[in-house]
Order: C-alpha cells, then structure tokens, then sequence
C-alpha cells in the first residue's frame, strides 16, 4: 500500500489555534505535516460552541495565504452542507483553500435534523438534505461527506438496524464517507470492517487513539487501544490520513508530533 500525505484536523489545536492562529500552523508543518482539515467554521459551529472554542477565522482568501506560507494543502474542509443561503459561504472557502472535498461533521451541524442519529424522521430529512448538497457541490466540482461519531451506532430505528446503516444504503451514492476510527471503536465496532464494508466510498480517515471510552482523553497514535495497522490497510482508497485528537491526556502539539512519527515509522504516511 502507497504511504498517504497526513494532515491535522484543526478541532485538535482549536485553543492553540485561539492563542496563536498562524504560528499554530507553521508549528504544524514544522512537524512535516503536509495539509490540514479546517473545521469549526461558520454560523451553525459557532452556534454550538463554548465562547472559549470560538474561532476568529480568516477570509477565505487570507486563510489560503496563511496556508501558502507556511507551506501547507487543504485535505478536506469541515464545512456546513452547501445548500441554502450557506452555499455561497463554503464554496468561497472551498475555491480558495483548493479543495474540492467538504465534509459535514455531525448530523448535529445539520439543524433541522440534529438528532438524525435516534429519529428516522429526522435521519430521512438529513439524507434529503445530503441529496441536494451533492447536486450543488457537483456543479462546482466538489464532493460531499459525512464524518462520524459514536452515536450513529446508539439507537435502532428500524428493527435492530441503526442510523450509520439506514444513511449509508438510502444517501445519494455520491456522498463520501470520512471514518473516524476511534468514534467507531468507541461505540463497540471495528472500524477497519467499518471502512472495509464502504469500500471506495471511504475517501478520509480520522486516525486517533486512546481507551474508546467516550469521555476519557485521547492519546497520541499507537499509544492507545485501536488497531490503527488494521484501520490504514482497510482504507485502500483514501487520500489522506487525518490526525485529529479531540482532548488529549499530554500536550497536544506534541502528541500530534508523536502521531505522525509513527504514521511514517510504519510506512502509513509521508512527510512533506
């Protein structure tokens, strides 16, 4: 299997991010870091976050200048779905960091469907609603995804059948997944089957580790409970390789240092 380029998800270093926004990220790259996944942008996320969570995020094309310096890609754009009076606000984002990959998420982003995970009324408005954002996000030549939690798995709806399944076998078929491996095994799966019964839908993983217990800090890979081998081989199809540690028990900018020396120790990832 090829190495991937590796990238941060930008929740990680939310509160460096607040602290020091362009030195955050040059610290990144020092790492040898090839891209990063900005996430926690726009009107629904500020919505949803504590004040001290709140970041003050460039214009698009600032942003994208930022990145050039300090010599980083756009992986993919956590991002709103492009329907509505939203749509304009992330394909100027998506135009400028040059990605053509966005990616919702949370059904908890998505308003008029928030508990889409426990309700089948909700879960059919939210896959009416991924329908319409491929439609818009193919014009402008960009793909639409979903990244998962633990609560996908939580609540059956139709006989023992959950959310994740329901979604993913009644979504318009252009919808990619992002498998973020530790929610999964978090909520009693194994995501490498996860990954490998999507197939070349899978287009992103979000690789963390730590002991799968929904509230207890993460860890820097390799140091925690996931079979990250397992999880890399399975996702034959994707891109890159996504870090992103939510909370962790050390420092985090060391730990995602942490992470990526052990993504190229094992042939996973390339540094840039």
């Amino acid at each position: 299997m090829q190495p991937r380029p590796a990238a941060v998800n930008l929740f990680s270093v939310r509160r460096e991010l607040i602290a020091d926004f362009e030195g955050t990220l040059s610290r990144i790259a020092d790492m040898g870091y090839r891209g990063v996944e900005p996430a926690l942008f726009g009107p629904v996320a500020l919505d949803l976050l504590p004040e001290d969570m709140r970041i003050e995020w460039p214009e698009p094309e600032a942003l994208a200048a930022m990145l050039d310096r300090v010599g980083l890609e756009t992986a993919s754009l956590h991002a709103p779905l492009p329907i509505g009076p939203m749509a304009g606000y992330v394909f100027d984002y998506a135009r400028a960091l040059r990605t053509d990959q966005l990616v919702l998420a949370s059904f908890l982003a998505l308003p008029e469907a928030a508990n889409a995970h426990a309700d089948a009324g909700a879960l059919a408005i939210a896959i009416e609603r991924f329908g319409e954002a491929c439609a818009a996000a193919a014009a402008q030549g960009l793909r639409v995804g979903f990244h998962n939690h633990t609560f996908e798995w939580a609540h059956p709806l139709e006989g023992d059948r959950v959310a994740w399944d329901l979604f993913w076998e009644r979504v318009d078929p252009r919808v990619c997944a992002e498998v973020d491996v530790y929610w999964a095994a978090s909520a009693g799966q194994d995501p490498a089957a996860v990954i490998e019964r999507l197939g070349p839908r899978v287009r992103r993983i979000h690789l963390k580790d730590g002991p799968c217990t929904p509230d207890a800090p993460q860890v820097a890979l390799g140091r925690g409970r996931v079979d990250l081998e397992a999880c890399v081989e399975a996702a034959r199809h994707v891109d890159w390789h996504i870090v992103e540690l939510d909370d962790c028990a050390s420092d985090m900018l060391e730990a995602l240092a942490q992470s990526l020396d052990f993504l190229v120790e094992r042939g996973f990832s390339t540094r840039r």
